[in-house]
């Protein structure tokens, strides 16, 4: 089966908690999105690999993903190397994405950091007619990185106003992960209570950007081809024109 979008994330929970909402508005529009986690969480504080792959499955279900495929890759000890991006490189053959979403290489965490560096230099070998991995030679239109620690100035915003509700939904079902009063053990930066405002900030942060309620900021090495300026730029106009509505 092929899909319009891929998303890999390091670890189960960084595609929802990260880029939820774009995956949710995609779907909703009638794109096929698959999710690619790099690894199990293995060596999360919280939780154990079981559990999050239960709690993985039950959130692609509310975001109605078409498939999600676990790589083991190891958790917490990740590198670029030749067999990894091997890995990545078989199943972007197989389900030959238009898109594929995945992190800025540049991250505090070296789980997301190698990620992005797996991914980003997948785009060519995939292409490649003799490379050895499995599947016909196919290459995405675009790599787009999304945002976890460090902050960038993106290429453009998604805006997820309408769907930052269902993102929640997904991220909610990650219990283990989430604050919960009646678990003992090591609080997280996300088991802290204050994680789901967090998330919350930074979507109306890049949202107020674009002059919208709630917004995903995505990264791309290579210009953004536009058909049309005056389309793209449609929205501002449209916000300007109805405040002076409202002034009037």
């Amino acid at each position: 089966m092929t899909v319009d979008v891929l998303a890999i994330g390091a670890h189960p929970d960084d595609i929802e908690m990260i880029c939820g909402g774009t995956v949710a508005k995609l779907i909703d529009r009638g794109y096929k999105v698959a999710i690619i986690d790099m690894t199990r969480g293995e060596m999360g504080t919280r939780g154990t690999p079981e559990t999050r792959a239960a709690e993985a499955a039950a959130a692609a279900k509310v975001l109605g993903v078409t498939e999600r495929i676990n790589l083991d890759c190891g958790d917490g000890r990740m590198e670029n190397t030749e067999e990894n991006r091997v890995k990545v490189i078989e199943q972007i053959r197989r389900l030959r994405p238009k898109l594929i979403l995945t992190h800025y290489w540049d991250d505090l965490h070296p789980d997301h950091s190698a990620t992005g560096h797996i991914v980003k230099d997948t785009m060519y070998p995939s292409g490649f007619a003799n490379y050895p991995a499995e599947g016909d030679p196919f290459r995405a239109n675009e790599y787009l990185f999304f945002m976890a620690h460090f902050p960038f100035d993106p290429s453009f915003i998604v805006d997820v106003s309408d769907y930052h509700e269902k993102k929640l939904e997904a991220v909610r079902c990650y219990a283990s992960q989430l604050f919960n009063e009646k678990i003992d053990g090591l609080e997280t930066g996300i088991s802290s209570p204050s994680f789901i405002n967090r998330l919350e900030a930074r979507a109306r942060t890049y949202g107020g950007m674009i002059y919208k309620e709630f917004g995903e900021p995505y990264l791309v090495r290579r210009p953004v081809p536009v058909d049309d300026p005056v389309k793209l730029y449609e929205p501002f106009g449209k916000i300007y024109a109805s405040k002076r509505g409202q002034a009037e």
